[in-house]
This record gives structure tokens, sequence and C-alpha cells, in this order.
């Protein structure tokens, strides 16, 4: 977190945001912790945060692509698109996709950028939007940001999910986090409860004589896990 420069009040936000994400979808906090480091500082450079990291993240675990690849492929696919060749910008003009004034409107907005990238990348067919990916972001990085850009905010994505979590309110984020560690714990002490009740009868099973016994077990198994 120490990449986007965060305080204490924001800190404590973007973790709740984060342990939401990591419930509501398939995006871990390990993931996370792997790609803040390496795909972070380009994210914050183009005015994005944790919250727009985690997006990405999602739509690209979708895709079948791990932390690491989706962070290295973030880095070297921005890069690429807020500074293209000159190459790469004649050919998306062939195409009817102006990439420097999509980059000059969203200067601040990454997902804005990325969003407009895709909506206008949508609008070819199969294999012009192919080839074009590929010239944009090179054979190395093709399938990874494929991946972003074909997930991102599409129908039946988890990435709606984050969505809907980045537009929540800081006092929303806590309570879902508050939620969640009930629902951990409640589980945790329906389990354990399920367990004790298991080992009586179990034990009642063995015979009136092993009974004082077991209620010894048992009292003291009770007290480690008051």
């Amino acid at each position: 977190m120490f990449v986007f420069k965060q305080n204490t009040e924001e800190l404590t936000e973007s973790i709740n945001f984060l342990n939401a994400v990591e419930n509501q979808t398939s995006t871990t906090l390990g993931d996370l912790g792997e790609a803040i480091p390496k795909a972070g500082p380009v994210i914050q450079q183009l005015g994005g945060d944790v919250k727009d990291l985690a997006l990405y993240l999602t739509a690209m675990r979708e895709g079948g692509i791990n932390a690491s690849e989706g962070a290295n492929a973030l880095k070297s696919g921005l890069a690429s698109l807020i500074n293209p060749t000159k190459q790469t910008v004649g050919m998306m003009s062939d195409f009817g996709i102006d990439v420097m004034g999509m980059v000059a409107k969203n200067t601040g907005d990454t997902t804005g950028l990325l969003t407009d990238l895709q909506k206008a990348l949508d609008s070819l067919d199969p294999l012009s939007k192919a080839r074009a990916m590929e010239q944009m972001f090179g054979k190395f990085q093709f399938a990874r940001m494929s991946a972003l850009l074909n997930n991102l905010g599409k129908e039946g994505s988890q990435t709606l999910q984050v969505m809907e979590l980045m537009k929540a309110s800081t006092s929303d984020l806590a309570g879902i986090a508050e939620r969640e560690l009930g629902m951990i714990t409640e589980s945790a002490s329906g389990k354990y409860k399920r367990a004790m009740e298991s080992l009586k009868a179990s034990l009642a099973d063995i015979g009136e004589d092993f009974l004082p016994i077991a209620t010894i077990i048992i009292n003291d198994l009770s007290k480690i896990f008051r």
C-alpha cells in the first residue's frame, strides 16, 4: 500500500475494500500483495489507485492470468497505451481509433481510458480487433491485455462486483467488513458447538463408566476455546 502513499484513514478503507474484493471474487489479498509493487507505481502515475488495480486483476484472473503475469502486463500494456509508437497510432487510425485523443481525454482516469479503448476495439471485426491489440500491446502481452479488456465491466463478470464496491462509501465498506467478520466468527463458533455436541454423543456411546472422564475432557476443551 505504501506505493499509493495513503494516510491511515485511506489505508483502512483500502483494507476493507480489498477484503470485500477477496470475499466476493476470485482475486485474493495475496494476488494484490504480489501485484502492487509491480504495477502500482504505473497505475498511480496515471491517476489510478489500489481499487483500480484490484479491478484489473479481477478481470485478468477471470481470463486465467495469474497476479504476477497480470501485473507485468499492466505495467507494459499501460505504458504502450499512453506512449504508442507511430506505427501503432497509424494502424489504429486506419481502424478509426484515435489513440492519442483517447489518452488526452482520459488524463488521470485509467479505468476510463481502458473502457474507451475497449468500446473502440469491440466495434471492430474479430480479426481487426486481434491485429490492433497485437500491434498495441505486442505479442507477449496480447493475451493478457485481451483478458483484461474482454472481461472489464462485461455482463456476468466479477468485475461488476468490484465496480460496485468501488462506489461504496467508507462507512459502507466498514459495514461490509464488520458483517463478514461476524459471519466468520459465527461460522467458527457454530463449527465448534457442533463438534462438541458430536464429541458428547460419541463419548456417551462408550458407556456410563467413562462419562466422568468425558466430562472432565469436555470442560477442559471448553476452557481452551473460550
